[in-house]
């Protein structure tokens, strides 16, 4: 299951126009919450929507904020960007090309 968690209420336009609204789920947006990461609700939404646990989800982050607000939320978290700005990730790449199912395994069980 995959959701977007985002402040902006032109999430959904955004998608459609883009062409990739179809690969969500569940859009949680400024349109479904009132408080701004790094306050959990966006992603507590989006797991809500879906009907997974928080402890389940995993969250691709490229802000502090973002990153504060999934911690906050007691989800595994993947920061995309300079690992020396986004250290409080669980994990931190460059990009998504470096993601794996073995990745994602290996972050879900890490203690």
């Amino acid at each position: 299951k995959t959701a977007i968690g985002s402040a902006s209420r032109n999430t959904p336009l955004i998608l459609k126009r883009v062409g990739i609204d179809r690969l969500f789920d569940a859009v949680a947006d400024g349109n479904s919450v009132s408080r701004a990461k790094p306050d959990p609700e966006v992603f507590l939404t989006a797991a809500k929507m879906l009907a997974v646990k928080p402890q389940n989800c995993v969250v691709f982050e490229d802000a502090i904020a973002g990153i504060k607000a999934a911690l906050n939320a007691g989800m595994r978290c993947v920061g995309i960007g300079e690992p020396e700005i986004l250290s409080s990730a669980h994990l931190v790449v460059s990009g998504l090309a470096e993601m794996s199912l073995k990745r994602l395994t290996e972050l879900k069980n890490k203690k």
